[in-house]
């Protein structure tokens, strides 16, 4: 439980994500990351939805955010550390490349770490109405 370390692991893992390292952020990962993304079942006019467990899944659900967003502001209000675990939360404003609508939501991001210090589990809640809206998915 070293929630200083932890913290830093978590900042260094969200740059290479937003800067496209992907293959750094997943050495922060356990092999066996799971990444749970708005909710546990993929969905097919959503590819960023779902279960996504692994190095190679987490690389490839990076990238797919990537190809659907312009990324704009994300920002954190606050983030609260306890024994292996991370919360944090805030707002983001992306715009999604398809349609050019800008997809604005609260976030909360749960992370947890394993006694190595690696992230084993990274679960994001958006705002899923809000992001389908943006992108003109009509259910």
């Amino acid at each position: 439980m070293q929630t200083t370390s932890n913290t830093q692991t978590l900042d260094q893992f969200i740059a290479h994500v937003f800067t496209g390292e992907y293959e750094q952020a997943m050495m922060l990962c356990d092999t066996d990351v799971k990444f749970v993304v708005f909710r546990k079942q993929s969905d097919s006019q959503v590819p960023i939805y779902g279960t996504h467990i692994g190095q190679a899944a987490g690389t490839t659900f990076f990238k797919n955010l990537a190809e659907m967003f312009e990324f704009g502001t994300f920002e954190m209000e606050d983030s609260i550390a306890s024994d292996n675990y991370i919360v944090r939360f805030g707002e983001l404003a992306h715009t999604v490349k398809r349609t050019g609508d800008v997809f604005n939501s609260l976030w909360t991001m749960i992370v947890r770490f394993d006694e190595a210090g690696k992230i084993c589990l990274y679960r994001m809640h958006e705002d899923t109405a809000a992001l389908e809206a943006a992108m003109q998915i009509s259910r």
